[in-house]
């Protein structure tokens, strides 16, 4: 009886654990775009400097806590990885609306510069979670936006 027990007990443990769910995930700039960077096939990317927040998006770098963008280094396609973590104190939904607004842009120059790279820009969207914003440009969106999970809108 002891031993039933005790290997149901242990059953038992074991089916509550698999059912837990994590909630304990701490959301970084580098883990975001790290996780991008694995869920699909991305052209070669390069580290954007500093300069490019605010010559391409109008963003000062002082509005912001962390960031990583990573663009294609051959720029020939539109394949970039942007993740942005917006300071408390900064406006988030002008910074939303700047990527937004960078995003808009780079669909009307590829249209004619690459047409066949359009469908990449338009599939991807600017995502925010909190204090987090992400532009995602891949060829597999919905790669992206299952390596990305719930909570981005």
């Amino acid at each position: 009886m002891k031993k039933t027990l005790l290997i149901l007990s242990l059953i038992l443990c074991l089916v509550l654990t698999g059912c837990t769910t994590k909630t304990d995930t701490v959301l970084t700039t580098q883990g975001i775009a790290d996780a991008i960077a694995k869920a699909t096939g991305f052209a070669e990317l390069v580290a954007a400097d500093e300069k490019y927040l605010e010559k391409y998006l109008l963003i000062e770098a002082t509005d912001l806590a962390s960031w990583s963008w990573q663009r294609d280094s051959s720029r020939v396609t539109p394949e970039m990885i942007l993740v942005l973590e917006v300071k408390p104190d900064a406006d988030q939904a002008a910074i939303k609306q700047a990527v937004q607004e960078y995003h808009d842009e780079q669909i009307f120059q590829y249209r004619d510069y690459q047409p066949d790279q359009v469908y990449k820009l338009e599939n991807a969207k600017v995502l925010q979670n909190g204090a987090f914003i992400v532009l995602a440009v891949s060829p597999d969106a919905a790669k992206v936006n299952a390596a990305l999970g719930n909570g981005w809108k």
